[in-house]
């Protein structure tokens, strides 16, 4: 691939949607801490897209410990209730944030794709997983999104 986006750059990406995005009924900064934070762990813990092969368990323990680790070096122990939170997918922000970096990841790779970044094309895998991932959260705000992600798909 060529010039892959960062996940410093991803999580920027995602945090400016939800200033754009965020819905009135959810509260805004809890969505932007929980958007800065929902990938720091793959500094360590690395980055896998939906087609590698490791468990969702191997994925969860690598980046936990990730977590743990940046958070004692930070001495700043709530990026562990952060990571916690989003990994649980229990509160209305992790939803809204998780449906939000679905449609941002289809929304990369249909930029790959549309300038030839990537020797094969990259909305067909995103956008399989993205579809999947959307239909199992139960949320209103998502709703918009997730027509989004079908249209981009097709």
């Amino acid at each position: 691939m060529n010039d892959p986006e960062s996940d410093a750059e991803h999580s920027f990406s995602l945090a400016f949607m939800v200033l754009l995005l965020c819905p009135e009924n959810l509260n805004k900064l809890r969505c932007l801490e929980l958007a800065l934070i929902h990938d720091l762990a793959e500094i360590y813990a690395g980055d896998y897209t939906p087609e590698d092969d490791i468990s969702t368990e191997e994925k969860y323990n690598k980046e936990l410990d990730a977590i743990k680790f940046l958070a004692k070096e930070l001495s700043y122990p709530n990026l562990v209730d952060l990571f916690n939170e989003y990994e649980a997918q229990e509160t209305k922000e992790a939803l809204f944030i998780k449906g939000l970096d679905k449609i941002d990841n289809v929304l990369t790779a249909s930029y790959y794709d549309k300038y030839n970044r990537s020797e094969y094309k990259l909305v067909p895998e995103f956008g399989r997983h993205a579809l999947k991932c959307l239909q199992t959260i139960k949320s209103t705000e998502l709703e918009d999104i997730k027509i989004i992600t079908q249209y981009l798909v097709k």
